[in-house]
């Protein structure tokens, strides 16, 4: 078996507004969604994300120097599952930053502030990533993980619920 971990974050560099965007609407001490796990063939512990203008993996210095981190969960998976991540990871890895996939959020974000439901008219999820829907595409190849919803319409506070929902073992 194992480990990795889902976190969420918010930005702690100097005047982070795209973060302090989304934790004014989200209303969640969060603003950010990452994948963390220790690889053995370089010693290191690895940050996997969607920040900034792409789907990045980062180091656990550099990772903490743009990031303060407000939650974290642990979950077991086996060491097939465990290979799907890292599969995922390269797979995913240099993919660009979901741009329209987050402003189609802030129009469902907007739209329910007058109780009118809609879906995220930008519909990109695996073709760019924003840092929630990564993390829960990722989760979603693990068998005992199903998504609340599709992909594209998923938040911050969407992906959290999931999460803290989900078995210590998720394979």
């Amino acid at each position: 078996m194992k480990q990795i971990t889902v976190g969420f974050s918010k930005a702690c560099t100097a005047f982070p507004i795209f973060s302090w965007l989304i934790l004014l609407t989200q209303k969640t001490p969060y603003s950010h969604v990452y994948l963390k796990y220790s690889d053995s063939g370089l010693q290191r512990i690895v940050y996997f994300q969607a920040s900034h203008t792409y789907v990045n993996i980062v180091g656990e210095n550099v990772f903490l120097a743009e990031e303060t981190i407000v939650q974290e969960f642990n979950f077991n998976v086996s060491d097939i599952s465990f290979l799907a991540v890292q599969q995922f990871v390269v797979d995913n890895a240099g993919k660009p930053y979901g741009v329209l996939e987050i402003c189609g959020l802030a129009l469902v974000q907007l739209a329910s502030l007058i109780n009118w439901r809609i879906k995220n008219p930008f519909q990109d999820a695996g073709k760019t990533w924003i840092c929630d829907q990564l993390v829960a595409a990722l989760l979603s190849a693990c068998e005992n993980v199903q998504l609340p919803m599709p992909i594209n319409d998923l938040t911050p506070k969407d992906v959290f619920a999931l999460v803290s929902q989900l078995p210590k073992n998720l394979s």
